[in-house]
C-alpha cells in the first residue's frame, strides 16, 4: 500500500511537470513569435526600395504620384499599410478614380491606377462664384477637380461646358449627350449645355458666333426635335441668321433674328403654310410657356 501511494504521487508530479514544461514551451513559442513578428514589422527591416507603375498615365503626372507614394512609404515590406497608402493616393491625386497596391517580395511596390476620363467641363450652378476652379465631368457623371497644367487647361477648354447641380451631374450628362447627338442633324456643335439656377434647360451653340436656345423644364427632347424638324428642310439656309430660339411654348417656338431687316423681303416670298403651322413666328395669342426663367 505504501509503495503504491508513492508511485501515484510520483506519477502526479511527473504529469504536473510535463504540463508545466508544455506550458513554458508554449509561452516561449508565443513570445518568440511575437518578438519575431515585431521585428518583421519594424520600418527599418525589409525596406521597400522600388515603386513600379503598372498603368500608363495620360493625365495624372507620374512624378506627382511617385512623390505621394514615397512620402507614404513609412514602413517596410511587412509593416506597410496598403489600405492606408491607397487612401492617401485617392485623397491627394484628383485624377485617380481607383487604385490598387500590391507588394512584391522582397522590396517592390506595384501601383495600378485607373484615371478619370473627362468628357466635358463642368460648372456647378450652386457654386458658380468659384468658377476659376476648373472642374471636369467623367464619362460616368462624376465631378472632379484636378490640378491642370497649362497644356491640359488649353486642351480641355475645347470641351463643351455642362452646367447643373452636382447631385444631378449624371442626369445632365445623359440629357446633354442626347441633345448634342440630335443637333448633329443640323451640323451644330454645342458650346454649353445644362440647367441654370432655376433648373431650366438651355443650350449655347457654336454656329456663326453663338446661338442661344431655351428649352424649359419639361419635354426638352420633344421641344428640340420640333426645332430640328423646321430647320432641317428648306429653311436650313436661314439657320445662320438665328440669334436665339425660345422653345418653351407648348405649340411652337419663337425666333430672334440677327438682322430682321435683311430677312424681311426674302421671308415674305418664301415662308409658306408649313412654317406658319410650325409657329416659327410668335403669335400674339400663344404665350403659354412651359417654364419661364
Amino acid at each position: 500500500m505504501g509503495n503504491s501511494g508513492v508511485e501515484k504521487t510520483e506519477a502526479s508530479i511527473i504529469q504536473l511537470l510535463t504540463k508545466l514544461l508544455l506550458l513554458l514551451t508554449l509561452v516561449g513559442l508565443l513570445t518568440a513569435s511575437w518578438l519575431f513578428i515585431n521585428w518583421l514589422n519594424k520600418p527599418g527591416n525589409f525596406p521597400l526600395k522600388k515603386i513600379e507603375l503598372v498603368t500608363h498615365l495620360k493625365n495624372q503626372k507620374s512624378k506627382e504620384l511617385r512623390h505621394v507614394a514615397e512620402n507614404a512609404l513609412n514602413g517596410g515590406f511587412f509593416s506597410l499599410n496598403v489600405n492606408e497608402l491607397r487612401t492617401n493616393l485617392l485623397a491627394e491625386l484628383p485624377w485617380v478614380k481607383s487604385v490598387s497596391v500590391r507588394k512584391v517580395w522582397p522590396d517592390k511596390l506595384l501601383i495600378k491606377i485607373i484615371e478619370y476620363k473627362p468628357v466635358a467641363r463642368w460648372l456647378s450652378v450652386e457654386n458658380n462664384r468659384n468658377s476659376d476652379q476648373t472642374q471636369l465631368l467623367s464619362q460616368y457623371g462624376v465631378v472632379f477637380s484636378p490640378r491642370l497644367t497649362e497644356k491640359q487647361r488649353l486642351k480641355f477648354a475645347q470641351m463643351a461646358l455642362l452646367t447643373g447641380t452636382n447631385n444631378n451631374a449624371q442626369r445632365v450628362l445623359t440629357n446633354c449627350a442626347q441633345l448634342i447627338n440630335k443637333l448633329k442633324q443640323l451640323g451644330l456643335a454645342v458650346k454649353q449645355c445644362g440647367m441654370n439656377e432655376r433648373r431650366s434647360w438651355m443650350l449655347k451653340l457654336m454656329h456663326d458666333n453663338e446661338m442661344n436656345i431655351k428649352l424649359g423644364k419639361e419635354k426638352i427632347m420633344h421641344q428640340l426635335e420640333r426645332f430640328i424638324e423646321v430647320f432641317s428642310g428648306q429653311l436650313k439656309h436661314y439657320l445662320d441668321s438665328v440669334q436665339s430660339a425660345d422653345l418653351r411654348y407648348s405649340n411652337g417656338f419663337s425666333i430672334k433674328w440677327k438682322s430682321v431687316s435683311i430677312l424681311t423681303n426674302t421671308l415674305d416670298n418664301t415662308l409658306d403654310s408649313s412654317l406658319q403651322h410650325s409657329t416659327l413666328i410668335k403669335k400674339a395669342g400663344n404665350r403659354d410657356k412651359q417654364a419661364y426663367d
